[in-house]
């Protein structure tokens, strides 16, 4: 081979390097602080307390909704935690819920009351939340019977 081939390949291998190196540092950096939020999405969030946006329920269905979250699988298997308006997952220190876990993004899931029931969000995480063993990509529909896995934490709501 020419001396000429040889250098563009090692070139060409240098720049793949560094655009691996680069990548890995961003998705890194998205981990650990989060990804920036858009004036668009800033918009679309509904503003004041989780209360405001609320219907007023009966104390009927306020019984049947369910009271408490329970780890049943992964590190902290057996906590429990209540069930508020809203339940932030992850691994940052003002999440309610906080899991030890490699394959738990810093601000993970959100677990917000709509409604009659509850939903979980996935909020852009690096390995996805799972509910009944099917990623999530929207707000979906959370209750009991159903089993949501974050990283190797499995959890479900109980009354």
């Amino acid at each position: 081979m020419s001396e000429l081939v040889v250098l563009g390949l090692k070139l060409g291998f240098l720049a793949l390097l560094w655009l691996f190196i680069l990548f890995t540092g961003n998705v890194i950096r998205t981990d650990l602080f989060g990804r920036k939020v858009t004036a668009a999405e800033l918009a679309q969030a509904p503003s004041g307390s989780p209360m405001a946006t609320q219907p007023k329920l009966s104390r009927r269905a306020l019984k049947q909704l369910p009271k408490t979250l329970t780890v049943t699988h992964g590190n902290q298997a057996g906590l429990q935690l209540p069930l508020g308006e809203v339940v932030l997952i992850g691994r940052a220190s003002d999440c309610q819920l906080l899991l030890e876990d490699d394959y738990v993004s810093t601000r993970h899931a959100r677990i917000s009351r709509v409604g009659g029931g509850y939903q979980v969000e996935d909020l852009g995480s690096t390995n996805g939340t799972f509910v009944n063993n099917q990623r999530i990509g929207t707000p979906t529909p959370f209750g009991i019977g159903d089993v949501l896995r974050i990283g190797r934490t499995l959890m479900s709501v109980e009354k």
